[in-house]
């Protein structure tokens, strides 16, 4: 397990407020950021659909036009908030160049019939065949994902992966909370035609 990934499972969402909204200032403010962020920037890239090593790839990306467009940030929202943007837009991005390239994509976080987000691989205290059909179950649901359009995939991973408020997808994604509601209901639903298309072979 890389440095980062261990560090990924105590970190908290990009987007949640703390002591760290201070950290984008003053002298030394970059390497503070990496710091406080880039674990957390870690796991969101893992849910976006990355490997472990491509993920390590996306959050170098991320950091490298945090420090281009820093002095893009007003106050108008949290500093967290705008990291959060930043880091979402370039994650889908990087993960779309993967694609590309790379067949087939690695989910590392998805939720099971619990509800839960396995980090990495099938929980060890399950059986064997407990654990085959969380994982049949996962990459039905990454497979899933993958066919949803753009503006779905992100709210489904925004607000069902992260566990954000409505309000805070909101700001993240520059549209109004009346449009997050809704999206998020027409991606739930489309997830789940697509999750129907795919157990039955279709």
């Amino acid at each position: 397990m890389t440095h980062l990934a261990a560090m990924s499972r105590k970190a908290g969402s990009p987007g949640e407020p703390g002591q760290a909204e201070g950290l984008h200032r003053g002298p030394g403010s970059l390497e503070r950021l990496f710091r406080e962020y880039a674990p957390k920037v870690y796991r969101l890239a893992c849910r976006c659909g990355l490997d472990p090593s491509e993920a390590e790839d996306g959050v170098q990306e991320v950091f490298l036009k945090v420090q281009r467009r820093i002095d893009t940030f007003r106050g108008e929202a949290a500093f967290s908030t705008w990291l959060y943007q930043v880091a979402m837009n370039t994650l889908l991005d990087h993960r779309r160049k993967v694609a590309r390239l790379t067949r087939p994509r690695h989910w590392s976080s998805l939720q099971d019939d619990n509800g839960e987000l396995p980090v990495e691989g099938p929980d060890p205290g399950l059986e064997p065949s407990e654990g085959a059909a969380r994982q049949e179950r996962c990459q039905l649901v990454r497979e899933a994902l993958d066919r949803l359009p753009r503006k779905f995939r992100e709210v489904l991973i925004l607000r069902e992966l992260e566990g954000l408020a409505y309000r805070d997808i909101a700001r993240i994604l520059g549209i109004a909370q009346g449009t997050v509601e809704s999206r998020i209901f027409r991606a739930r639903e489309r997830l789940a035609r697509e999750l129907r298309r795919l157990e039955e072979g279709l």
